[in-house]
């Protein structure tokens, strides 16, 4: 019996499994270590057993116009590009634009869909009481004052007022929408921040966040077929960091 020429072994399923598997570990090799999309943080005395109630405060935004960094390609790069490029609220501020940095707001839409995404997550958790937006919306809407209050003691009055053993409350550091279609685009970045405060004393029990913005397929290869092997809308990408952060989220599990 002849043995198999090449040409009918780069045909078989096992070659292109081959060939496959070389493409990816080559461009695994070009694009070496992505940062971590998500991460989390607790602390000691956190037993996420001892919640069984939360009430959800709707997310903010940053309110104060930011000075984003604006790289070659006009993106976000990693985790930490999005955390250290923004002004944080109270920051010196100066009108106008500046060589290499563009002056924009955080949209009001990135609070209200994340805050949806949560409120839906946590109202999949049957053995967790939650108090939703609508109900901490009211509350706050009812004593504007509270709106401007630091988290801690925000979640102090919303504690003792739903009478719950944690209170959520996030910030929106950045909401971007994808600039062209799914096959080529300057992509979309989202990254927030979730707090779980303890109502008695305004302690951050946990914390989880995410940042991201999409990388192409030669920079990300496992996080551009986790999206389908294309460039996402900004709301696409906001519903899969909301899953991640929920994962990592131990309560009511």
């Amino acid at each position: 019996m002849k043995p198999k020429s090449a040409s009918s072994m780069e045909r078989s399923p096992a070659g292109c499994l081959t060939g496959w598997l070389m493409i990816v570990s080559l461009l695994g090799s070009m694009v070496g270590c992505v940062p971590p999309k998500v991460q989390t943080q607790q602390a000691s005395q956190f037993d996420p057993s001892a919640i069984k109630s939360v009430a959800l405060v709707p997310f903010r935004i940053l309110e104060t116009p930011q000075w984003g960094s604006r790289p070659p390609r006009g993106g976000i790069r990693d985790p930490e590009e999005i955390r250290t490029q923004f002004r944080l609220p109270g920051a010196d501020q100066v009108n106008g634009t500046e060589s290499g940095k563009s002056l924009y707001m955080v949209p009001e839409i990135g609070a209200q869909r994340l805050t949806a995404k949560v409120s839906s997550a946590l109202f999949g958790r049957p053995s967790l009481r939650v108090v939703g937006p609508p109900d901490t919306t009211s509350m706050m809407q009812a004593d504007t004052s509270l709106s401007h209050l630091p988290f801690e003691v925000l979640a102090t009055k919303v504690g003792a007022h739903f009478n719950v053993d944690g209170v959520l409350l996030g910030l929106v550091r950045t909401y971007r929408e994808r600039e062209g279609s799914k096959l080529g685009a300057k992509p979309a970045a989202v990254g927030f921040e979730l707090y779980l405060v303890r109502p008695s004393d305004g302690t951050a029990l946990w914390k989880g966040e995410y940042y991201e913005e999409q990388k192409p397929l030669t920079e990300d290869v496992v996080g551009f077929f986790e999206k389908g092997g294309g460039f996402v809308t900004v709301d696409e990408l906001a519903d899969l960091g909301v899953q991640k952060v929920m994962k990592a989220f131990p309560v009511g599990q």
